[in-house]
């Protein structure tokens, strides 16, 4: 694999992105495609053309895929049987996995001929101790796969492959999902998303976590199963709040004329993410690193700016001249606080590297 070009598809909630990379880890190319698309095929025939119009043949495609479940917990190679143990576990993670086989089937039909790779989102979170994954339920429902799994790690995982010297560090992925990662050592000791993507922080359309008596409440009102989970996935969050607006640009703009729910909402928001920054700390024993990291923690500097402000009794202070992304704490300041651009990609083009390297000994699949 040292001279080939492997291929790294990223289904995101909000975009499909791609990007080619060669065997010394140089990316060739890398295009976006706008999300959601009418026809599942369409976005990886439009990287297939643009594959092909760059003189770029593939030789192994890595794919992300958002939830690994109970069983799958390293980077594997894409058969059958896999394709049918994800389709199984689409009630995990109902807003993504769904788009997940989408592109794997697509992907598999436009390149039959190279080997396909599954990089588990939840794979990084796999060291979370009993304590961190196990949720307050009875064993009978831990038994169905009830748990804590954590997601966003190939972003958290480029964090730790790039940032040197982390220590005992949050990383604060926000994007189109949000999540904090406590890490100590490299590896992940607690983390805000829970069972599924949903769970959490407030995103920019999902509730992230919610008393469940809301749903019950809503529920005992006539609300279907469907209605509830378009609610909690698809119209809470920022959007919730705001009426309906998603871009955080918009939002800070309209917060900053004086429109009360787009204050009200960054407010909610921007408290979600220190509190639980904050809340990390007594995991951590200490705060050395804070990571922002995703769309909106690489381009809002409002939505940084109001977190570090309730984190300054920790340490963290930052110097509005320095340049993102990058090291942006002030001189002196106790905590460092780290901008990191997301890059996915990257981590899945070595592990699918590290898995089909010839003559390696792999253990074989769990099942």
């Amino acid at each position: 694999m040292r001279g080939a070009v492997v291929l790294s598809i990223n289904p995101g909630s909000r975009s499909l992105k791609a990007a080619a990379h060669d065997g010394s880890g140089d990316r060739l190319w890398a295009h976006q495609v706008p999300r959601p698309t009418t026809d599942p095929d369409s976005g990886v025939t439009e990287i297939a053309q643009r594959m092909a119009s760059a003189g770029l043949a593939v030789s192994a495609v890595a794919h992300r895929v958002v939830h690994g479940g109970p069983v799958h917990h390293a980077p594997e190679q894409i058969d059958d049987e896999l394709v049918a143990d994800l389709q199984n576990l689409v009630d995990f993670a109902p807003l993504h996995l769904p788009g997940d086989l989408d592109s794997i089937e697509a992907a598999r039909s436009r390149w039959p001929d190279v080997p396909h790779v599954a990089c588990f989102d939840t794979a990084f979170h796999a060291t979370l101790g009993p304590a961190a994954h196990r949720l307050p339920v009875p064993d009978a429902v831990t038994a169905m796969g009830v748990r804590r799994y954590g997601f966003h790690g190939l972003s958290v995982q480029h964090v730790v492959d790039t940032v040197p010297g982390l220590g005992r560090a949050a990383v604060a992925h926000l994007g189109g999902g949000c999540s904090v990662t406590a890490v100590a050592g490299g590896r992940s000791v607690q983390t805000s998303m829970s069972f599924s993507p949903t769970g959490g922080l407030p995103s920019v359309s999902r509730s992230g976590d919610l008393d469940p008596e809301v749903l019950l409440f809503l529920f005992d009102r006539g609300w279907t199963t469907a209605e509830l989970r378009s609610l909690v996935d698809r119209s809470s969050g920022l959007a919730g709040m705001s009426g309906g607006l998603t871009d955080v640009a918009d939002l800070t703009d309209r917060a900053a004329a004086g429109d009360p729910d787009c204050r009200l909402a960054l407010e909610v928001f921007t408290t979600a993410v220190a509190t639980t920054v904050a809340g990390y700390t007594a995991v951590l024993g200490g705060l050395d690193t804070l990571v922002f990291t995703g769309g909106i923690g690489e381009h809002s500097a409002a939505v940084r700016d109001a977190v570090t402000d309730r984190l300054r009794h920790l340490g963290v202070a930052l110097d509005p001249t320095a340049p993102v992304p990058g090291d942006i704490s002030r001189p002196g300041a106790p905590v460092r606080t780290v901008v990191v651009t997301a890059d996915e990609e990257r981590v899945m083009d070595r592990s699918a590297r590290k898995l089909l390297a010839p003559a390696r000994e792999d253990t074989p699949r769990p099942r």
